[in-house]
């Protein structure tokens, strides 16, 4: 069962939109001329890529501020395709009412191959903590939320 999991999870962040439904009748294979550069404002560690993330992770720690967790306009939304469960699991025990968590300024945001990290900090169920958002980049639009993980200062 472990080990199912760890292919599942590392085929999504290498396989960007694997997990997404496709129709074949749309899509009748691949083509052979590669895909064009500018077809996309988004590319995989450029400073776009970096900035998208940081502009998701800003939202995503609005909604946790915010307590909305559930519905279309909460926290779990963000997550990415194949994430959902894992993200809205550790959401549910790493984040408490009252949060103020931010991005610090001194945090970095970071391309780490396959997927970006968004340095955080703050409080939440009144401890201080520290930690990352981690999103996974995408070549046509902004990214998603994978995973949120803090630890206690």
């Amino acid at each position: 069962m472990g080990l199912i999991v760890v292919i599942v999870a590392v085929t999504g962040f290498v396989t960007p939109g694997f997990f997404l439904p496709h129709d074949n009748a749309a899509n009748p294979g691949p083509s052979s001329a590669p895909p064009s550069p500018a077809a996309s404002s988004f590319s995989r560690g450029s400073d776009s890529q970096l900035q998208a993330a940081r502009t998701v992770a800003e939202e995503f720690l609005r909604r946790l501020n915010a307590d909305a967790l559930d519905g279309p306009d909460g926290a779990k939304a963000m997550a990415c395709p194949g994430s959902e469960s894992l993200l809205g699991g550790t959401i549910t025990l790493s984040v408490e009412a009252p949060t103020r968590l931010a991005i610090p300024d001194q945090g970095t945001v970071r391309f780490h191959d396959p997927v970006i990290e968004v340095d955080i900090e703050g409080v939440t169920h009144q401890r201080s903590v520290s930690g990352f958002v981690r999103l996974q980049p995408w070549q046509d639009h902004e990214p998603c939320v994978r995973i949120i993980q803090l630890s206690r200062n």
